[in-house]
């Protein structure tokens, strides 16, 4: 076997191999269960995490904002197009003040927010 024989077998079994991965990434990504839209989405999360944001408090995904502590929240998936769930920062506001009397949640009243309401907890007890 000369060399340009060795190198067109070579190419032809890398193809495959790559065929081979392709097919199964894409298995993995359409059996994906996780807890956000997509597997692209969970991996980004991690890859990109001084980019992407997800708060687990507010069920909140953006994206952050450069030299700021700020982030511009996202309707829709970068990846995958799906729409995302609505924020329930509004929501959590409402139930503090409502059921718990906490005008100030996030400043005088920080020290009296049930520990619930500090991470998904209070959202998925009350299924929303």
């Amino acid at each position: 076997m000369d060399n340009q024989e060795w190198l067109e077998k070579m190419s032809e079994e890398n193809e495959k191999w790559h065929k081979e991965i392709d097919k199964r990434v894409e298995q993995t990504r359409r059996n994906y269960n996780g807890p956000h839209c997509c597997l692209t989405m969970d991996r980004g999360l991690v890859s990109y995490a001084n980019v992407l944001h997800y708060s687990t408090r507010y069920r909140e995904y953006g994206i952050k904002i450069p030299k700021s502590t700020g982030c511009m929240l996202m309707d829709f998936c970068m990846f995958c197009g799906k729409m995302l769930p609505m924020s329930l920062r509004d929501e959590w506001f409402n139930i503090l003040e409502q059921e718990y009397g906490l005008e100030s949640p996030c400043e005088e009243d920080k020290k009296k927010v049930p520990k619930e309401f500090l991470t998904d907890e209070w959202w998925k007890k009350r299924g929303l």
